[in-house]
């Protein structure tokens, strides 16, 4: 009975060494792109996140910069939706107080929420190799907002 567990015991410390190399073997990093242009800032995203959450009435926010656009999506409930207008506003002068070199859309548009929410998760996973074709789509969402 006990040489059944010692050879147990030795089959398994054998998988368990073979099992450890295998998981040693380095992955290929992704390779970066030879021509990407920093035409985002996300530090200057979540600032502007922030600035935009100091009002009490907004529940959520999204903002997206490229080049010298700042688009900002507010998601506010319940009965603060009777007060949409005061709260672009709002965020719209504390956001221009802050960053006035920035051109500043702001929208509480669900569809336009999240269609921004969307571009920015994309932007911070990989920036985009032709800054042009990402400052059309923020242009689109920024001619949807009347703005």
């Amino acid at each position: 009975m006990k040489k059944v567990y010692t050879i147990f015991f030795l089959f398994a410390w054998i998988l368990s060494g073979c099992n450890q190399q295998a998981q040693e073997t380095p992955k290929p990093e992704k390779p970066l792109p030879l021509a990407q242009h920093q035409a985002t800032d996300p530090q200057r995203m979540d600032a502007a996140k922030k600035i935009a959450r100091q009002d009490g009435r907004v529940k959520e926010a999204t903002a997206v910069i490229i080049k010298k656009d700042l688009s900002v999506g507010l998601k506010v409930e319940n009965f603060n939706r009777f007060f949409l207008k005061d709260i672009r506003k709002t965020v719209f002068h504390r956001l221009r107080k802050t960053y006035p070199q920035y051109q500043i859309h702001v929208t509480t548009d669900h569809k336009l929420f999240d269609s921004l929410q969307k571009m920015e998760t994309e932007l911070r996973e990989q920036p985009p190799l032709n800054p042009t074709s990402a400052q059309k789509k923020l242009r689109k969402i920024n001619t949807d907002m009347k703005g």
